[in-house]
């Protein structure tokens, strides 16, 4: 459920959940004096401790997270590039240009669900790119002249670099939070609630329950934000989306002719 219903509902349940269990306990208890000054002390450091590891957490997942961002950007940018660069190679265009379009069409068709499954690219769109670097050899007879051999050059660059951002890609999607961090993540924040609600003892039934409630929600908030940005690809608002690709696509078949826009093998 990663949409905002999702987690809104999520949070409301954390709520209700924790309101409901701190009046109980509460209740148990009675109205017993309680000395919190050492369970204070615990929460300072607990809290502190808490709030190292899911900032460091967070900062971690965050720079993979804003790297495959920036990797669909830059691929997408690529791909546009190489198809207008191809415009100087009359006899390989046709190839190079098709290659590109069944490219840009395989990567959300078939990366992005590989990479939601199973966090690996999809041999499919191994093969697209495979097509599109032999596209490059289709001109029989090269013109001559540095200005032709620049342009070569940097349209071989612009294919490397299609793949060096889907690379960044998938690197991306493999990055995993260690159990034992999601061990410490869990744990350490059913513990800063668990203390918070021996500091509040002193406070009246429902005034306790509500601010150790509002505690586990935003306890549950800085888990959330944890399992998004360790699931960059996932179907979800804020997540990494294909749109930048499918865009440049779309643009790419509308200028092409008939049989360099026709279906591609990879498209079913």
């Amino acid at each position: 459920m990663a949409t905002f219903a999702g987690n809104a509902l999520i949070l409301l349940v954390a709520f209700v959940v924790t309101f409901g269990l701190s009046l109980l306990v509460r209740r148990r208890l009675g109205d017993k004096e309680v000395h919190v000054n050492s369970w204070a002390s615990t929460l300072s450091y607990i809290a502190t401790a808490y709030g190292v590891v899911v900032g460091f957490s967070v900062l971690f997942l965050f720079g993979q997270f804003a790297d495959a961002r920036q990797a669909v950007g830059a691929e997408a940018t690529s791909i546009g590039t190489a198809y207008n660069q191809a415009e100087l190679f009359p006899e390989a265009q046709p190839g190079i240009q098709r290659a590109l379009i069944c490219y840009a069409r395989s990567v959300p068709a078939h990366d992005w669900p590989s990479l939601v499954d199973d966090s690996v690219g999809s041999p499919k769109v191994d093969a697209t790119y495979l097509a599109l670097v032999l596209s490059l050899g289709e001109e029989d007879e090269p013109a001559a002249g540095a200005l032709h051999a620049a342009s070569a050059t940097n349209l071989a660059s612009q294919i490397g670099n299609i793949s060096t951002a889907r690379e960044i890609r998938l690197v991306a999607a493999e990055t995993t939070v260690p159990p034992m961090l999601w061990v410490l993540l869990i744990g350490g924040g059913a513990s800063v609630v668990m203390l918070i609600f021996a500091v509040t003892l002193p406070a009246r039934r429902h005034a306790q329950a509500f601010l150790v409630s509002m505690s586990s929600v935003f306890t549950v908030v800085l888990l959330l934000i944890v399992v998004t940005l360790a699931d960059p690809f996932a179907p979800g608002g804020g997540r990494v989306t294909p749109q930048l690709i499918e865009e440049t696509a779309d643009a790419m078949t509308a200028s092409a002719s008939p049989a360099i826009s026709a279906p591609c093998d990879t498209d079913q």
